[in-house]
Formats: structure tokens, C-alpha cells, sequence
């Protein structure tokens, strides 16, 4: 005896390169067909008792709904992933709200699919929400189980406008449906691709676009338990590691105390965390550090070795918490 905890989904048919490709419509049809298997893995039913059973009406009124059930199964039969006929086992398209269809589905030659589990699909109230879901958590146990989407590959999965697609998607991931972490711009100033996840992204994976979405264009509470620091001090130096030049145009760089800053903020998310405060402050610091890596090292006239400004700023504030550890100690 069957026991379905989960929606069995075959990857081709949420890849928008094959043949499968569904639609909205189809998968959530589809959806509702697996669900409806008895204890012999067999599918009987009819078009209206698949528009009752959904959570998800495809239409305003139940005739209108019934018929978009009707045209959805019709054309999952095209498409090769059902098979169905009426009670005599005759092929037909003519079929009734109530005329009974036993219907199976397709098996594919690949054995990859992705499973719904069926909590997540009642707890989707729409369809369109759905197929951007199960897009992404197709790609769940693959690396890091992020999706990497343009906007125009998801016009193609979603089978609809950029515009459309974008208020489609945006809307899901503002339901707590999907996760994103927006693309930071490269060296070359395009945007990388935005990334997908169905898990949140944590702190340390998450862009500096999405970071400042998330900390800078938000307002938070300034509040810090840095011992050494106080909110006014950490905010300047912020304001440090955050101004590239002066008003004359010249160029400006962190000075020793902002180090320190990092480097007692480091120390402090590994034993107990950061506050919201705290984390814009020090995700400040590891981005200009970054960015002063890239610079090329010089020569030190006293060693004659090379080195890296951003590399002796660090050794220096390391060297500084070390005498005021010990003198404090």
C-alpha cells in the first residue's frame, strides 16, 4: 500500500529547455493528479472533483474553473505526461465536469525529480507562487542549493512578461516563499545574476547589495556590547571604512582604530553575535578591507620586502589589542 507524503515531480518538467516544460496551470494540476492516487497507485477521478479538492482556484466561478481543468488535462496529455481515458478506457476530449477519467502518469527516462511535500503545497495560495518555489528548490541538494536566475530565464519558466515575472517572483520572495541574494556589480559594472534559495541566506553569504537592503536602507537600533567601543565611536568608524575620499577629492583610508574595530567585531560574532548595528558596522569593514587587498603591494625600504598597506594596518591594530589586553588584564 502506497504511503504519499510528497508530491513526486520530475525535473524535466520544470526545465524550460525540454518538451515537459509545464506551465502553472499544468503543474498544479499535475500536483492535484498525484495527490489523487489510491492505494494501487491508481487515478480516479473528474474534473470537477480536481477543482474541488484545490486549494488553488483556477477561475472566478466553478464552471469557468472546471473548464480551465478540463483544457489543462487535455494538454498534459499532449505534452506526453499523462495518459488518460474515460470509464470504458476510451481515449477521448469529449468529457463532461462529472464523467469519470482514470488517468496515469507518464514515466520518464531520467530518474531525477524533486519532492513536494504536500504542508508546503497547501500552504501556497498561488500557483504562479508554486512553480517560482518548486524552480528553485529543484536546485535544494545541488552545491550550496542556490539558483542563479536572470530575469529573462524566469519570463521562460514562468512562461510570461520581464514585467510580469518580476512582480511574480518579487512577491514570492516578499511571502517568505523563496530567498534572495541580489547580484553585487562586478569589475566590469554589469550585475551579477541574483541568487535563489528556499532556506535563508545567512549574514556571511549574503551580497553587499543585499546586505545594505537588508541594514543600510532599514532603519535599525544603534546599540552595541563591544567593551571598548562605543556607538558613537563604531558609527564613525563606519564613516571610515565607508569614505573613499574627502571633499577635495583625496583619497581617504581607515586609520588604526577602525581595525581594531573589525577585528573586535570578528571576535565578538564568533563567541556570542553581533547585533543589527554591529553587523553593519563591521560588514563596512571586510568590504573596503577587500577592496584595499586588490591594491598592489610596495616596498619596504627598511626589509626590501613587499607588502600590502591593508596587511601591516591589520598586524599593527592586532599588535595594539594584544598591549591593551595585557595591560587590562
Amino acid at each position: 500500500m502506497g504511503n504519499f507524503t510528497h508530491i513526486q515531480i520530475n525535473n524535466q518538467l520544470l526545465d524550460e529547455r525540454t518538451e515537459f516544460h509545464l506551465t502553472s496551470n499544468e503543474l498544479y494540476v499535475y500536483s492535484l493528479l498525484s495527490i489523487s492516487r489510491n492505494w494501487r497507485d491508481k487515478i480516479i477521478t473528474t474534473p470537477s472533483t480536481i477543482h474541488d479538492m484545490g486549494h488553488i482556484k483556477l477561475a472566478s466561478s466553478k464552471k469557468r474553473g472546471v473548464q480551465a481543468i478540463k483544457d489543462t488535462l487535455i494538454s498534459l496529455r499532449d505534452k506526453k505526461v499523462i495518459r488518460f481515458t474515460n470509464a470504458d478506457g476510451e481515449l477521448t476530449d469529449d468529457f463532461k465536469a462529472n464523467d469519470t477519467l482514470l488517468v496515469e502518469l507518464s514515466e520518464f527516462d531520467t530518474k531525477y525529480f524533486t519532492q513536494l511535500d504536500f504542508e508546503v503545497f497547501d500552504e501556497i495560495k498561488d500557483i504562479r507562487h508554486l512553480h517560482v518555489y518548486l524552480a528553485v528548490f529543484k536546485w535544494a541538494n545541488s552545491g550550496d542549493g542556490t539558483f542563479g536566475c536572470t530575469k529573462s530565464r524566469w519570463a521562460k519558466i514562468l512562461n510570461c512578461s520581464d514585467s510580469t515575472v518580476f512582480k511574480v517572483v518579487n512577491e514570492a520572495v516578499d511571502a517568505g516563499i523563496i530567498h534572495k541574494n541580489i547580484g553585487d556589480y562586478n569589475d566590469t559594472g554589469k550585475q551579477n545574476t541574483n541568487q535563489y534559495r528556499t532556506t535563508p541566506f545567512k549574514d556571511d553569504e549574503i551580497t553587499h547589495h543585499s546586505f545594505n537592503k537588508k541594514y543600510v536602507e532599514t532603519e535599525i537600533v544603534e546599540e552595541s556590547n563591544l567593551q571598548y567601543f562605543t556607538v558613537e565611536e563604531l558609527k564613525e568608524t563606519e564613516q571610515s571604512f565607508n569614505t573613499f575620499k574627502n571633499e577635495n577629492g583625496k583619497d581617504v583610508f581607515p586609520v588604526e582604530k577602525d581595525y581594531i574595530a573589525v577585528l573586535d567585531l570578528r571576535k565578538q560574532k564568533r563567541k556570542v553575535g553581533l547585533t543589527d548595528f554591529e553587523k553593519r558596522v563591521l560588514r563596512a569593514g571586510e568590504n573596503r578591507i577587500k577592496k584595499l587587498k586588490k591594491q598592489e603591494a610596495i616596498l619596504d625600504k627598511e626589509t626590501f620586502e613587499m607588502f600590502k598597506v591593508v596587511d601591516r594596518c591589520i598586524e599593527l591594530a592586532k599588535i595594539a589589542i594584544e598591549c591593551r589586553d595585557g595591560y587590562n588584564s
